[in-house]
């Protein structure tokens, strides 16, 4: 028996509204990773405002410990694994995409230089806008947008001035959405 269009329509927006329940899930992520990099870059920016040769002591504290507190919130999503839909399994696939990407670019930071935050903007800009994009959910993609007007900013400032932008990339790409998600999580429950 074949659907017909209406129904085939009708099974798309179900996958979407499960992949977007599901997606409430991860909002923890956001808000961690967001408040993560967001501190991180507060602190290194007043740092070296204040030349403190320790300035990058944020970003040795913070991303080890938001890197502990996704395994263990990865643990517990992993105990209560149901079927993922299609969108889920893309979606997967993209954020693993962008940990690697984003890898490479900090691990050869020393090669980019002023053009590593830029970069990683981009990079948070093109994720979050895919996600928010997939899902429907434009604080996403509001974030997104923040992100690259930050990022080609960012290319023609300097580094102080970089982390400022990269602090207000995530605020708006990770931070605010993953609080409207969490809030919309329990709003669902």
């Amino acid at each position: 028996m074949e659907n017909t269009p209406q129904q085939q329509l009708d099974l798309i927006a179900q996958m979407i509204k499960t992949a977007q329940r599901r997606f409430y899930d991860d909002s923890p992520f956001y808000i961690i990773w967001g408040s993560a990099v967001m501190i991180a870059s507060l602190i290194q920016y007043v740092l070296l405002l204040n030349h403190n040769e320790y300035n990058a002591i944020g970003w040795a504290i913070l991303i080890p410990t938001a890197t502990l507190l996704q395994l263990v919130f990865i643990r517990k999503q992993q105990k209560k694994a149901t079927s993922k839909t299609h969108i889920e399994q893309v979606l997967n696939h993209m954020w693993f995409a962008f940990g690697i990407s984003l890898f490479i670019v900090l691990i050869n930071a020393n090669k980019l230089q002023l053009n590593t935050y830029p970069v990683v903007l981009c990079l948070y800009a093109i994720s979050t806008y895919i996600s928010g994009s997939a899902l429907k959910i434009s604080a996403f993609i509001v974030g997104s947008i923040i992100c690259w007007i930050a990022a080609a900013i960012a290319f023609f400032v300097s580094f102080e001035t970089q982390l400022l932008l990269l602090a207000a990339g995530v605020l708006f790409a990770y931070l605010i959405p993953g609080i409207l998600l969490r809030k919309l999580e329990k709003e669902a429950a």
